[in-house]
């Protein structure tokens, strides 16, 4: 499957000088996102039609070194974007999705469209939760297929998404709607439900935004922190410390080539780095040991960040990450009872293997549980007891030299969060 995606306009509404499609959001422009998610539903070819400043989205593409992805130049990019649409023609010879450029979508949902078949299916919101319903194209639907819609119907059951599948069949009836008038994309699919409504496909409340103006763009910022960068299940210090620094350095980093692997491992050295220091035991090696593991625990947030932001999140990434995480926690773990051992004797190890059980344990429950029941712990009551409270209280072990104090409220917050756990309902009781 390819897609087009229309990008030819001039969004006067912006008040911007440079192609709608190039502004940057958190670090990456629309067009970034557009191609990172289509290649990561697995699209072939990519197209762009271009209109204005063409020779700015052409010079982009270049630089970036996008080996899949081609622009259409539209000499008409000043009439209706039916045009934009057919000047896909000639290259299109399979179906493909048609996408927006200025509109911004979460990946997820539209995986199951890609496996789909349909001369002309439309992707509609009946739960709509981010855009401004006013301004959107209504729909009204019945079994299952599209009957009527327009930005003025008053009684309505979804909006339009922008985001549609098409087969080349629909190319002829494009050039017979535009000889008759026809010249936006919304005339083209008026004309089409006249004759035969749409089959629809429904998103259901999933992130999508418009963007138009230039409070549009600052509103999507905050949304895409709120839900692509911020986790709603970060521990306390990921939220209050930890996403305040990684979401200012993902903003940065997602304008390189760095991947969310590369990162992962990253964060792997550092900690494996802090774990030298503190076993080495000495006043100042356990301060750089104890900032290095913060260090780490902040860098560690910025893969799934990258990763949700260049929509390049994999199961193997995020196995990576947390083998990785399991292996750093007890490399930290040793160098710090090692070097501890020196000042504190014998029962610094005592400490240290209980503290280490408990970290596994966190985490283990964790998975286990949303792998048996298939569904997240409840957290309401959650005893601040995660990696990101557990790296922290590292850090301060190291900076104050209260090494085994640390491993010990480290093991009474881990059990007592398994402990909880353990006494949780489940469906099965």
């Amino acid at each position: 499957m390819d897609a087009l995606i229309l990008a030819a306009g001039d969004g006067t509404r912006m008040g911007s000088s440079r192609p709608k499609v190039l502004l940057s959001i958190n670090g990456t422009t629309l067009l970034e996102h557009h191609i990172n998610a289509l290649n990561a539903l697995g699209i072939k070819k990519i197209y762009i039609v271009t209109g204005y400043k063409h020779q700015d989205i052409e010079k982009f593409i270049k630089e970036k070194g996008y080996r899949n992805v081609f622009t259409i130049y539209n000499p008409d990019w000043e009439k209706g974007n039916a045009y934009s649409v057919i000047a896909g023609e000639k290259f299109l010879k399979r179906p493909f999705l048609l996408v927006m450029g200025d509109h911004y979508y979460q990946l997820s949902p539209l995986r199951p469209l890609v496996r789909m078949k349909a001369d002309f299916m439309m992707v509609v919101d009946s739960n709509p939760g981010y855009v401004d319903v006013d301004e959107a194209t209504k729909v009204r639907f019945k079994n299952g297929r599209v009957v009527d819609i327009g930005k003025g119907l008053k009684v309505f059951d979804a909006v339009d998404t922008g985001i549609f599948l098409l087969s080349p069949s629909i190319f002829p009836f494009i050039k017979n709607s535009i000889k008759n008038g026809a010249e936006t994309w919304n005339d083209v699919k008026r004309l089409w439900i006249e004759k035969n409504p749409l089959p629809l496909y429904d998103i259901n409340g999933s992130l999508w935004y418009d963007v138009d103006t230039p409070e549009d763009f600052e509103n999507l910022k905050r949304i895409i922190k709120e839900r692509e960068i911020i986790k709603a299940r970060d521990g306390i210090i990921s939220k209050t410390l930890n996403r305040r620094i990684s979401s200012w350095l993902s903003q940065h980093l997602v304008k390189t080539r760095i991947t969310p692997n590369q990162i992962t491992i990253i964060s792997f050295v550092i900690a494996l780095a802090s774990a030298v220091f503190f076993g080495l035991g000495r006043r100042w090696s356990l301060i750089i040991g104890g900032l290095l593991i913060q260090l780490s625990s902040i860098v560690d947030g910025c893969d799934g960040e990258i990763a949700r932001l260049k929509k390049l999140s994999s199961a193997y990434g995020a196995w990576l990450d947390s083998v990785l995480d399991r292996i750093a926690d007890a490399a930290v773990i040793t160098g710090m009872a090692w070097g501890a051992s020196h000042q504190f004797g014998w029962i610094v190890w005592p400490l240290a293997m209980i503290a280490l059980a408990g970290s596994l344990s966190v985490s283990y429950t964790e998975t286990r549980y949303e792998a048996l029941f298939r569904k997240p712990l409840d957290s309401s009551k959650e005893i601040p007891a995660k990696r990101d409270m557990r790296l922290f209280l590292f850090m301060l072990g190291g900076i104050f030299n209260l090494i085994p104090h640390v491993f010990l409220i480290v093991s009474t917050l881990s059990f007592a969060e398994v402990l909880r756990r353990l006494l949780l309902p489940t469906a099965e009781e």
